[in-house]
């Protein structure tokens, strides 16, 4: 069963690409993990074991994925280039518990293929080697689809796990951090070297690890939290003050008062704020505006 190519040897994986007629497409973003090292350490930080169910974004052609089938993890891999999803039916034949579905990752309904794979009770993983032009507004997917995951481990562009993870005075604290901090808790594991990947990328890379969190706020009220954080961090040289009266047809003095039961400073800018913060923010004005219709 494991007489299979070894997908991280750059040359037998090029001999792989001539046999299916493939070769790296650089407006999809396509980089290859070449790195037998890297691979056992994103699939030991994900604990996959036997039975494990994982979603798999973005496989290329399949370290990620062989690792995971040999220890019997319930897979199902997303790709959306038709070539690689011909070349991994191939190499995933003797592992019947693999899906592939060829689909752009951007438009996946979450709940649909949590609902497909997940086994009983159980929980699902979710493991990805982005391409990194589509890491932003998949994230942004995830979010809106609250995270339902039991965990992920992702690799990005150096610059874009940086944004996840960052608080409060970071230079990198954005939109992007403050919805993660809201669904998730997360951590860089590990950077990775350029030089793993074929073709070579530009950048850097980092390997993230994001588990859930308790959600503070109801589905309606997460609502309003978006738009306050994206308004927010549209002008982040403005105060939260200046910030809210661009939102909300609510009076200066009012919003101040709302500000300061959070408290907050009318003065404080959006990058000072804690996701707690915009949290509480978020309820007090959700409760003020219902209250005033």
């Amino acid at each position: 069963m494991d007489e299979k190519p070894d997908v991280t040897s750059p040359r037998e994986l090029n001999a792989l690409f001539q046999k299916y007629g493939l070769q790296p497409r650089r407006h999809m973003g396509q980089n290859f993990l070449i790195d037998a090292n890297i691979v056992r350490k994103i699939v030991n930080a994900a604990e996959i074991k036997t039975g494990d169910a994982v979603i798999e974004v973005g496989p290329g052609a399949g370290a990620l994925t062989l690792s995971m089938a040999r220890k019997r993890a319930r897979l199902l891999v997303i790709e959306i280039d038709r070539g690689l999803t011909r070349l991994l039916g191939d190499l995933l034949e003797p592992w019947p518990q693999v899906t592939i579905l060829e689909q752009d990752a951007l438009h996946v309904s979450w709940d649909k293929q949590v609902e497909q794979i997940k086994p009983g009770q159980g929980n699902i993983k979710l493991i990805s080697n982005l391409p990194y032009k589509i890491s932003g507004p998949f994230m942004y997917n995830l979010f809106k689809a609250k995270f339902p995951f039991s965990m992920a481990v992702l690799m990005f562009q150096k610059e874009v796990a940086r944004r996840l993870v960052a608080g409060p005075g970071d230079p990198d604290y954005s939109t992007m951090s403050v919805l993660c901090r809201y669904y998730c808790e997360g951590k860089i594991l590990f950077d990775v070297s350029k030089n793993v990947f074929f073709p070579r990328p530009k950048v850097g890379s980092a390997v993230l690890k994001l588990v859930p969190r308790r959600k503070d706020l109801t589905g309606k009220e997460e609502k309003l939290l978006w738009e306050i954080v994206q308004g927010a961090f549209q002008q982040r040289r403005k105060t939260i003050l200046n910030s809210m009266d661009r939102l909300f047809d609510i009076s200066r003095n009012r919003l101040t008062e709302l500000l300061e039961k959070v408290p907050l400073s009318p003065a404080a800018r959006p990058e000072e704020l804690s996701v707690g913060e915009f949290a509480k923010l978020t309820r007090i004005t959700y409760n003020y505006l219902n209250k005033a219709n």
